[in-house]
């Protein structure tokens, strides 16, 4: 049977009641920030987030551990391990850091069962709806509904081209529009906002290469926070991975402040 040597593993190390005691500030962000991504398939275990969509993205192919999943910790562990397993998908846990209680607990549990951290660290950001949208200009955006071709063309996931599942994803919060900047006839510019739990969630920011430098970003970042701001949601967030200077720069620059990190991790072969 596959993994059952890691379940074994899991029973024999874990522990109960491993992430009791969670800032709630930071609990209640994550889960509002999985309103804004979800994955095409969610399961709960207790409080534990269960998500697949194909393998697109880390935040749709992830357990997300928030509050007690209703069972001991290795009988938790092994419920995810199988329950990804199933779905053809490597078993993955996100592990939320800045917590009030040893937030370590459950990271030392998947590392003695041999987990790794093959991702970069993300960071997520928070800033006022309004103090972002000072900083919109006239780049004649547009919004829709729903992703044109062109927008789906220049977006880029980890530098690669968006797979065919990625649609569904884009698509899962309870609301969306999507950004448009267009020259010389061809879209140049992309950004995604999505509403849900009172705030504005930033995704899908991307130039083309031949305009960045021109504050395309900036502008379409403010853009989308104007529009939050428009429909209610007075606070953004967004994620970004820890190593991406140049992004962070930007966002920064905007208004954003570090608020808590994450990172995931990955279950070992079977």
């Amino acid at each position: 049977m596959r993994w059952r040597g890691l379940i074994q593993l899991a029973r024999r190390t874990g522990r109960a009641g491993i992430m009791a005691g969670m800032d709630p500030a930071i609990t209640a962000l994550e889960r509002v920030a999985a309103l804004h991504w979800q994955g095409v398939e969610q399961e709960r275990l207790g409080d534990w987030l269960l998500r697949a969509a194909g393998g697109f993205t880390g935040r749709a192919n992830s357990a997300l551990p928030l509050g007690d999943p209703g069972m001991p910790a290795e009988r938790a562990v092994a419920e995810v391990v199988a329950w990804y397993s199933r779905r053809d998908l490597t078993p993955m846990i996100v592990i939320v850091q800045g917590l009030r209680a040893r937030a370590t607990d459950l990271d030392d549990l998947l590392v003695r069962c041999g987990w790794s951290a093959p991702r970069i660290p993300v960071m997520v950001m928070t800033a006022r709806s309004e103090t972002v949208a000072c900083y919109q200009r006239d780049i004649g955006m547009t919004l829709a509904a729903e992703p044109d071709t062109e927008w789906l063309a220049l977006y880029r996931f980890m530098g690669e081209a968006l797979p065919p599942n990625a649609l569904p994803v884009l698509m899962s919060a309870p609301v969306q529009m999507f950004a448009s900047v267009r020259r010389d006839g061809r879209t140049v510019a992309t950004g995604r906002l999505s509403l849900a739990g009172g705030w504005g969630g930033i995704t899908a920011i991307d130039v083309d290469p031949a305009w960045r430098r021109a504050g395309l970003g900036t502008a379409v970042t403010a853009g989308l926070a104007a529009h939050a701001t428009a429909h209610g949601a007075d606070r953004l967030f967004l994620q970004v991975e820890e190593e991406n200077a140049a992004a962070r720069t930007l966002y920064a620059r905007c208004g954003f402040t570090d608020h808590h990190r994450y990172h995931y991790r990955l279950a070992p072969g079977p």
